[in-house]
C-alpha cells in the first residue's frame, strides 16, 4: 500500500532521487590512521582503502592544502574500491618543502573533488557569506561525523612518541637546610664575579654526580656574574636564598619531587652549568627539557633568564638557545611552571645545559626543576 499522496505512487519511482540530488561521497573502509610519528617521517605515510558507498564516482581527485599552497590532483582514483597511498616524502616534494619543515604542529589538509553523473562535488564544508553565497564546498558537516569515516576532507598530523630518560635531575639527591629561610653566604665577599662554592652546610650551590647512570642525578656548578646597572651597590649579593631548597611559598608542588634550585635577589646574575650528558651510542634522536617558575612580581628590563644547550654532533659543536626572556616577557610567564624543550633533535652525541638568571635587589625569584635529557621510548 502506498501512502505518499503528495508525490503520487509508482513502483518505478525512487522518491529519494526525486527530491534530493545524490552527490559524491567517498569513505574509508576502516577507521584510518592519519596521525604519524614525527620521528619516522622519512619512512612512513598513509595507506588506506577507500570505497564508493553510493556507487556513482567517476573520478576522485584529492587536493593537498598547506599554508598558502594548493597541489591539485595529488591523488587521482577512477575505480573503487581502491587504496589511497602516499608518503610524507611525497607530500613535501609536491609542496616544494623539506622534511625539516615538518614539525609537531604541522597539519596537511586533503580535500576530495568527486565527479559523478550529476556533477563535481567538493569535499569542503559549505561556507555561506553575508550575502548567502557559498564560499566553500558541497559536503555537509553531517557527512563528517566520526562514524562515517569520510574520505572527502581530512588532515594528516603528527605526534611524538613518549620520552625515555637518559639522565635527569630534580635536585632530590642534594641536601637541604632544615629551615627554608636559611641563606647562602657568598664565599670571598662581594666580588664582582666568581665561582660560588658550597659552604659547610646547606643551601648548596654545587653538586657532584655520584655516577653517570640513568638513576644518577646530573651534577652542576654555580657562578656569580656582574650585570651593569642592575644593582645599586654594583657588588652583587652577600647573603641570599640561592641554591637547592624545598620551598612551597609560591606554588603547591614541584614538577618532580620536593626540591628545586631557587634564586632570589642576586643583584646580578647566577649561572648554573650542568654536567655534560652523553647520548647512548646509536641513538639518532634525543632532546633536553627543563621547567622554571618565575615569581609573580614586577620584572624590570634587566631582569630575566637566558638558557642554552651546548651540544656536540659528529659534525662539530653547536649552541641551541632554549629561552631568552626579560622584563615583560618573563612577567607574562610568571606565576606558573613553564617548560622549555628542544624537542627531539637528530644525531646529537652530548648535551650540556646552562641557565643564566639575573635580577636586581627587588623581589624577583626563580625556581628550576625537572631537567631531563631524553630519547624516544623503544
Amino acid at each position: 500500500m502506498c501512502l505518499f499522496i503528495l508525490f503520487g505512487c509508482n513502483e518505478d519511482d525512487n522518491l529519494l532521487e526525486d527530491i534530493a540530488l545524490r552527490g559524491g561521497f567517498a569513505q574509508f573502509e576502516q577507521v584510518p590512521t592519519l596521525s604519524l610519528n614525527l620521528l619516522e617521517i622519512g619512512s612512513n605515510g598513509i595507506s588506506e582503502r577507500i570505497i564508493d558507498p553510493n556507487n556513482n564516482i567517476i573520478n576522485y581527485s584529492l587536493s593537498l592544502f598547506y599554508e598558502d599552497t594548493v597541489v591539485n590532483d595529488f591523488v587521482v582514483i577512477t575505480s573503487f574500491p581502491a587504496t589511497i597511498e602516499f608518503t610524507v616524502n611525497d607530500i613535501v616534494n609536491a609542496l616544494g618543502i623539506t622534511l625539516d619543515d615538518v614539525a609537531l604542529d604541522t597539519e596537511f589538509t586533503f580535500v576530495a573533488f568527486i565527479t559523478t553523473p550529476n556533477g563535481v562535488f567538493s569535499g569542503e564544508t559549505p561556507n555561506f557569506d553575508e550575502n548567502n553565497v557559498n564560499q566553500g564546498g558541497d559536503s555537509t558537516v553531517r557527512l563528517k561525523a566520526n562514524g562515517l569515516r569520510d574520505a572527502i576532507e581530512f588532515d594528516v598530523s603528527f605526534f611524538l612518541p613518549p620520552a625515555q630518560t637518559i639522565r635527569a635531575t630534580s635536585f632530590e639527591e642534594v641536601d637541604i637546610a632544615p629551615a627554608s629561610d636559611d641563606a647562602y653566604s657568598r664565599n670571598g665577599g662581594e666580588d664582582e664575579t666568581g665561582d660560588l662554592i658550597n659552604g659547610a652546610n646547606p643551601p648548596f650551590v654545587d653538586f657532584t654526580a655520584s655516577g653517570t647512570g640513568t638513576d644518577n642525578e646530573i651534577g652542576f656548578n654555580t657562578e656569580y656574574y656582574a650585570v651593569a646597572d642592575i644593582s645599586s651597590s654594583g657588588l652583587g649579593f652577600s647573603s641570599e636564598r640561592i641554591g637547592v631548597y624545598s620551598l612551597f611559598e609560591d606554588f603547591e608542588a614541584y614538577p618532580d619531587g620536593v626540591k628545586g634550585y631557587h634564586i632570589e635577589d642576586p643583584d646580578g646574575g647566577i649561572r648554573i652549568t650542568f654536567d655534560v650528558v652523553q647520548v647512548p651510542d646509536g641513538q639518532e634522536r634525543s632532546g633536553l627539557s627543563f621547567q622554571a617558575f618565575f615569581g609573580d612580581t614586577t620584572w624590570e628590563s634587566r631582569d630575566g633568564i637566558r638558557a642554552f644547550v651546548n651540544i656536540t654532533r659528529d659534525s662539530g659543536d653547536e649552541v641551541i638557545e632554549l629561552v631568552n626572556a626579560f622584563d615583560d616577557d618573563v612577567e607574562a610567564m610568571a606565576g606558573r611552571w613553564v617548560e622549555f624543550n628542544t624537542g627531539f633533535l637528530r644525531d646529537v652525541r652530548s648535551y650540556q645545559l646552562v641557565i643564566e638568571a639575573q635580577s636586581g635587589a627587588t623581589s624577583e625569584s626563580f625556581d628550576f626543576d625537572n631537567i631531563i635529557v631524553f630519547q624516544p621510548e623503544n
